[in-house]
């Protein structure tokens, strides 16, 4: 059974082309050009990546084929990610965002799932993050994936990209990015 957040964040995701029955129901919420990183729980991320590279928070499906090969793309342009999982593609996809976030090194079970593997979940394990993750998605529009946000100044840009466009991507930041 999905949880109340993950039945909104696909019901968003469905609201978002303005068609079928969710539409009207469950409207997804404007699309956010900047979002507030401040407001992200540390309990919703699975870091990895380059450790010296500049920081970008991913927003995935681990059942995304473009989230998949965005992973690619990130080791490429030796990034220090940030991943957030959220359920797109509904209740599979919640199970295996718990599977990944709950076991003892979910940077190793992020790479399994995205080979298709299930990665092995803990007993207990607090899914907290998750639901703060998917809440956060839904309030800021977020309503497909791969969704990557600048974590110095929370500026977003949706979709696949190549590392170079990343790249350009993190150095359009006047902050900078680090």
């Amino acid at each position: 059974m999905l949880t109340g957040d993950t039945q909104l964040l696909v019901a968003g995701a469905a609201g978002a082309n303005s068609s079928g029955p969710t539409a009207a129901r469950q409207p997804a919420n404007k699309r956010a050009s900047k979002v507030p990183v401040a407001d992200l729980m540390p309990s919703g991320a699975i870091h990895w990546g380059s450790k010296s590279g500049p920081k970008l928070i991913v927003f995935s499906d681990f059942n995304c084929s473009y989230c998949k090969r965005l992973t690619a793309e990130l080791k490429k342009a030796r990034m220090r990610v940030e991943e957030r999982p959220i359920s797109i593609f509904g209740e599979k996809s919640r199970k295996l965002a718990e599977a990944v976030i709950c076991s003892r090194d979910p940077a190793k079970a992020l790479h399994q799932a995205y080979s298709g593997e299930t990665p092995k979940k803990q007993k207990s394990c607090n899914t907290s993050g998750l639901d703060a993750n998917e809440a956060f998605a839904r309030s800021h529009g977020f309503s497909g994936t791969p969704v990557m946000v600048r974590a110095s100044d929370g500026a977003v840009l949706e979709g696949y990209r190549g590392a170079a466009e990343i790249r350009a991507f993190l150095s359009s930041n006047p902050k900078g990015a680090k």
